[in-house]
């Protein structure tokens, strides 16, 4: 479910479910996590984080009913933050399509090298779900408020070479260039990098959420539009919703 490799410092993580685009389950999560553990351990100074075949990842994946539970948002949040407060360098090596929570993955990387095949898209309201203000907040740090509301209030899809015009593609590669992009990370000065990670990360997406905030996101994963979502998907037809 999970590829772990280490040379020369780098580590590559590798999500390893391509029967289902790389999707996001607890299980994976928990794979994820041990993978985590294990470059720190084994002394990573940079992370690449790919998928296998021709998917980034699809993102949580929703024939699982675990992740319709809020402890299961609530952890991927979780790990998220863990990864930006990470002292080792991430290098999301974007390989495809990242869908909802593989953007996120995508987002939470220091730094991204897109494949020319690669997209971003978040279609939540597509899904009756919704996305937390750091994603929203990462999400116009790197592309833009205009663009941003493209992505979420039209659901619309972007490609590599628009991405990459608009700072989210650091550069524009395979694998092989993100490999490379990250053995001359290993050249560079340890605690250089780790203040500027600090200082890049230390902004307004890491406020906590307000009791608002919260009871909003809620109202979501509780609604009706959620379960009709998911109907329509497995009848394999447009959802109808209520605002419900």
């Amino acid at each position: 479910m999970i590829g772990y490799t280490l040379e020369d410092r780098v580590a590559v993580i590798e999500f390893q479910r391509p029967e289902a685009r790389n999707a996001l389950n607890p299980e994976l999560i928990e794979a994820f996590e041990a993978a985590i553990d294990r470059a720190e351990e084994d002394g990573a100074f940079v992370i690449v984080l790919t998928g296998q075949g021709t998917v980034f990842s699809a993102g949580a994946d929703l024939r699982s009913g675990a992740v319709l539970d809020k402890n299961f948002m609530a952890r991927v949040i979780r790990l998220y933050q863990r990864i930006e407060d990470m002292k080792q360098i991430v290098i999301a090596a974007v390989n495809g399509p990242a869908v909802g929570a593989g953007v996120q993955l995508a987002m939470v990387a220091d730094l991204r090298v897109l494949d020319p095949s690669a997209t971003i898209a978040i279609p939540a309201a597509k899904l009756g779900v919704t996305i937390d203000k750091w994603t929203l907040r990462r999400l116009v740090d790197l592309v833009g408020g205009g663009h941003a509301r493209s992505v979420l209030m039209a659901a619309e899809k972007l490609g590599a070479e628009q991405l990459a015009q608009l700072g989210f593609a650091n550069r524009i590669g395979d694998r092989e260039a993100a490999l490379e992009y990250a053995r001359g990370i290993t050249r560079l000065a340890p605690l250089s990098l780790q203040n500027y990670k600090a200082l890049f990360k230390n902004d307004v997406a890491r406020e906590p959420l307000t009791e608002d905030d919260e009871a909003r996101l809620h109202a979501v994963w509780d609604s009706e539009d959620l379960r009709e979502a998911l109907t329509a998907r497995f009848e394999k037809r447009e959802p109808r919703f209520s605002g419900r």
